[in-house]
C-alpha cells in the first residue's frame, strides 16, 4: 500500500486480510503518521518564572542533547521572545558555544516569525501604507480612521474582526453570529465581506501577506520541519490555527512542550480555547515557587479562580513571597475614604510602581479623570506619559533660567519646542540649533544673540509664553493638570502609575495593583474569573478593589 495517509477504507481493508506481520506493522506505520503529538503542559501560575527558571533551564538541558537548529522556542510577542533570547544568550553554557543573536534567529522567535521564515515567496507584512492605499481605493476602508500607531496595534475594527474570526477557526459570517458585534462599529458583517474581497485581491497584487496568511500558508504549504525539540511559551494563547501550525512544527520532535498557565486564558474572543488548556494541563508538572505576589494577593488569586479549579479537578501549589501585603476596598475612584488616602499616600511618598487595570470602557476615562484629579503622573501601559517629561520640564526650569541659571543645550531645545512669539524673536522660532556646540547657555546669552526677546525674562510662568495646542479647553485643562504635578513635586524618574485594559497587562508586574470591578455585560463565569485572576495576579505588595460602578461585577454571576 502506497498511500501516505489513512482512510476507513485503506484501515478495514488492512484488518480484513490475513493478519501478518507485515499488515501490523503498515497499521501501526499508518496510525503513527495520523497522531497527533501532545505537548507535554508545565504549568506556571503568575510569577513563578516561567521564562526565567523553566525555558532557560530546559534549553541547556536540551542542548547537551541536540543542536541549537534542532531547538525551537517560540513565543507570542517579539518583546517576550527577546526576553527569552537575551536570558539564554546571557548563559555561561550558551555562551562557550559561541553562539550569537544572530544564529538564534527563526531559533527564537514568534510563531509568526517562525511560520514566515519557512516559506518562499510573498515576504512583506501588511502595513499602514498598504492601509491607505486601500483607504483610497475604497471609502469603507476610512469608516475608522487610524493613526499608524493605532494600526499597528490592531485597533482598526475590520482588520481585528479578520483576526479573531480566522483565530476561532470560524468564517466570517460563523463569527458574526456569536461575536460581540458592539466591539467592531462602525462596520457591520455586510461592509466587511465588501472589503474582504478588495484586502485580499491588494494582498495578492502587491505581493504582501498579513499574519493569519502567515499560518495558514506555514500549514498548507511547508514542508515538516527537522525539529528534535519544541518549547512555546505562554502556550495557552495560542489560537486555533496556531495550534495547527505548533502540531506541525511537532511532527518529528522528540520533545515537545507547552509552558503557560491555562487559568490566564484569556484570549478566548481570539481564539484561544480555555476548556482545551484546562484539560491538558490538569495533569501537569507545576512551577510552585512564586516570585511576585505577596500573600494576601496570592491568597485572593486562590480564592478568585478555585471555583475554576474544582470544576476541571485540579489544584496548584502556587507559594506567596515572603511579603504580606494589604488588600483595599474603594467605593469609586471620586470618593475619600482611608483606603483613598492609603493609595494616594503611597503613590505621592513611595518610589513604587502603580498599575489601574479594569475590563475596559468607561473605566478608562474615570482612571484617566481621576490622575488628572489629583495631579498624578501617569502613562498607558507601553506608551509615554500623558505629559512628556520634556514638557514638565520646561515648566519646572523655566523660572530658573529666567533667573540666570545656565542649562544644557538640550534643554534650550526643549523650551523651544514649546515656547512662542511671545519670548521668540521673530523668524527664530524653526531654529534647529544642529551647529551648536553642546554646552550650557543662558538667558542673557539668547537675548544678546537675538533668539530671544528682551523682555522674555520678565514673565516667568511658562504656560503664559508658550504655543497653544489643540482646543482652547483641552490645552487649559492640560495646564492645571501641569500645575497640579509641580505643586507636588517633579519627579523626573520613569512614570511609576500606569493604566490599561486587563487584556494588555497580562505578563506585567508592578508593586501595587489596583482593579476596576466595572463589568458593562455578561459574560461566561470562568471566562469573568479569569481575567480577574490575572488583574490582581500582577502586583506584588498590596492591592485595592474599586466597587463596580454599574449592573455588573467582574467575577459575580
Amino acid at each position: 500500500m502506497e498511500n501516505k495517509t489513512m482512510n476507513n477504507k485503506d484501515f478495514n481493508g488492512i484488518l480484513i486480510k490475513k493478519s501478518t506481520f507485515k499488515d501490523v506493522k503498515m497499521i501501526e506505520r499508518l496510525i503513527d503518521k495520523q497522531a497527533k503529538k501532545q505537548p507535554k503542559f508545565i504549568s506556571g501560575p503568575p510569577g513563578t518564572g516561567k521564562t526565567s527558571k523553566f525555558i532557560t533551564q530546559k534549553y541547556v538541558e536540551l542542548l547537551k542533547k541536540y543542536s541549537h537548529n534542532e531547538i525551537i522556542i517560540l513565543s507570542h510577542t517579539n518583546v517576550a521572545a527577546d526576553e527569552i533570547r537575551d536570558a539564554i544568550l546571557k548563559l555561561p553554557e550558551v555562551k562557550e558555544k559561541g553562539l550569537t543573536k544572530k544564529s538564534l534567529k527563526y531559533k527564537i522567535c514568534t510563531i509568526h516569525a517562525y511560520c514566515k521564515s519557512r516559506l518562499v515567496g510573498r515576504k512583506e507584512v501588511f502595513s499602514y501604507e498598504d492601509h491607505k492605499n486601500l483607504s483610497v481605493m475604497d471609502s469603507l476602508f476610512k469608516l475608522q480612521r487610524v493613526t499608524e500607531s493605532e494600526f499597528n496595534s490592531d485597533k482598526h475594527k475590520f482588520y481585528r474582526y479578520l483576526a479573531d474570526a480566522y483565530g476561532r477557526g470560524n468564517s466570517l459570517k460563523e463569527h458574526w453570529k456569536t461575536c460581540n458585534k458592539q466591539v467592531y462599529k462602525p462596520y457591520n458583517l455586510n461592509s466587511i465581506e465588501q472589503m474582504v474581497s478588495l484586502y485580499e485581491q491588494y494582498k495578492h497584487d502587491n505581493h504582501v501577506c498579513d499574519y493569519a496568511d502567515m499560518i495558514q500558508d506555514f500549514i498548507d504549504k511547508a514542508v515538516d520541519p527537522d525539529i528534535n525539540a519544541l518549547i512555546v511559551d505562554e502556550a495557552q494563547d495560542s489560537n486555533v490555527p496556531q495550534r495547527k501550525a505548533l502540531d506541525k512544527m511537532a511532527t518529528k520532535t522528540k520533545e515537545y512542550y507547552f509552558v503557560g498557565d491555562a487559568d490566564q486564558t484569556i484570549f478566548e474572543f481570539a481564539g484561544s480555547d480555555a476548556d482545551y488548556y484546562h484539560r491538558l494541563s490538569r495533569n501537569a508538572e507545576q512551577l510552585e515557587q512564586g516570585h511576585r505576589c505577596g500573600v494576601t494577593i496570592n491568597n485572593l488569586c486562590k480564592r478568585i479562580i478555585r471555583p475554576v479549579w474544582d470544576y476541571y479537578g485540579y489544584e496548584r501549589t502556587w507559594k506567596p513571597t515572603a511579603v504580606i501585603g494589604n488588600h483595599y476596598h474603594l467605593p469609586s475612584l471620586n470618593k475619600r475614604c482611608s483606603a483613598m488616602e492609603t493609595l494616594l499616600d503611597k503613590i505621592n511618598n513611595t518610589n513604587e510602581t502603580f498599575l489601574f487595570t479594569y475590563r475596559g470602557t468607561p473605566s478608562d476615562t474615570w482612571v484617566k479623570n481621576f490622575f488628572k484629579a489629583e495631579g498624578i503622573e501617569f502613562a498607558h501601559v507601553g506608551n509615554t506619559a500623558h505629559v512628556p517629561k520634556k514638557e514638565l520640564r520646561c515648566h519646572k526650569l523655566w523660572p530658573e533660567f529666567c533667573k540666570g541659571t545656565p542649562m544644557p543645550l538640550k534643554q534650550i531645545k526643549d523650551f523651544w519646542d514649546y515656547a512662542g512669539s511671545k519670548v521668540i524673536v521673530r523668524g527664530k522660532g524653526e531654529e534647529s540649533f544642529e551647529e551648536w556646540v553642546d554646552r550650557e547657555y543662558t538667558i542673557d546669552y539668547m537675548i544678546y544673540h537675538k533668539y530671544l526677546k528682551e523682555d522674555a525674562g520678565k514673565e516667568r510662568d511658562f504656560s503664559l509664553i508658550r504655543t497653544q495646542r489643540g482646543k482652547k479647553e483641552d490645552y487649559e485643562k492640560r495646564l492645571i493638570y501641569i500645575k497640579k504635578i509641580l505643586s507636588k513635586g517633579f519627579d523626573d524618574g520613569d512614570v511609576r502609575v500606569k493604566y490599561a485594559n486587563i487584556h494588555t497587562v497580562k505578563g506585567l508586574t508592578f508593586d501595587n495593583v489596583i482593579v476596576d470591578l466595572t463589568a458593562t455585560r455578561l459574560e461566561d463565569y470562568f471566562t469573568q474569573l479569569r481575567l480577574k485572576y490575572v488583574a490582581y495576579s500582577r502586583g506584588r505588595f498590596d492591592c485595592w478593589t474599586v466597587a463596580s460602578q454599574g449592573k455588573y461585577t467582574l467575577g459575580v454571576r
